[in-house]
């Protein structure tokens, strides 16, 4: 695609965008369909395509699509789940950092964005009141956030170099992980992918409040 094509379908989607956005309460929240509508509604039928589709159709037809039937978290009236509704800034932030597409796996690969993420670890340190010369790194969402917790835990308390001989290679004592009943799915699955197993976890009841019953867990 040359920079002539790209300018125009670019700002045609951009287009398409704001007016979607602008429609959005307007529209319902969701239209509650079946999975079989949506697939009808996408045309998921049949074989893998031999050729393509011109790229301004199918951008437009794909956004379409989305707008007509995709469930609204951006909607004044969602109340389900704690998806946020997406920000104009940060659809264009998106859209701009997708076309440098940096690989902020090492500061060589990706200068300016790892500086950037850096800066970012810092500011949310001094907004929380953490000293602001930690370590730190952005993750995909709430589920990675604690796995990577969870793993930087199973490191500090297992009383050997787990990264160097597992989880079955310290004193034969299996770790254990001290969770609230009420505790998210996330912990079930970095006892799984963390190699404890799930059932390692030890679930500490809750009162009527649903806070966790300290004297049991000591």
């Amino acid at each position: 695609m040359d920079a002539a094509t790209f300018r125009v379908l670019g700002h045609r989607l951009v287009d398409q965008l704001a007016d979607f956005l602008e429609s959005v309460p307007r529209r319902p929240v969701t239209h509650n369909e079946s999975p079989s509508a949506i697939r009808d509604a996408l045309d998921l039928g049949g074989p893998l395509p031999e050729s393509g589709m011109d790229a301004g159709r199918l951008l437009e037809r794909t956004a379409q699509l989305l707008f007509d039937h995709s469930l609204l978290n951006g909607h004044p009236r969602f109340f389900g789940y704690v998806t946020a509704p997406p920000a104009p800034i940060g659809i264009l932030g998106d859209f701009l950092a997708a076309a440098v597409n940096p690989n902020v796996g090492a500061w060589t690969l990706a200068p300016a964005a790892t500086e950037i993420e850096s800066q970012t670890v810092r500011w949310i340190a001094e907004l929380i009141g953490y000293p602001v010369d930690c370590g730190g790194l952005l993750v995909s969402g709430g589920n990675m956030a604690n796995f990577v917790c969870f793993l930087a835990a199973r490191a500090a308390k297992a009383g050997w170099d787990v990264r160097d001989c597992g989880v079955a290679g310290g004193s034969g004592r299996p770790l254990r992980v001290y969770g609230s009943a009420e505790t998210h799915t996330w912990i079930q699955k970095a006892a799984d992918l963390g190699g404890l197993g799930t059932t390692s976890i030890r679930w500490i009841p809750t009162d009527a409040r649903l806070r966790m019953d300290v004297a049991l867990l000591r």
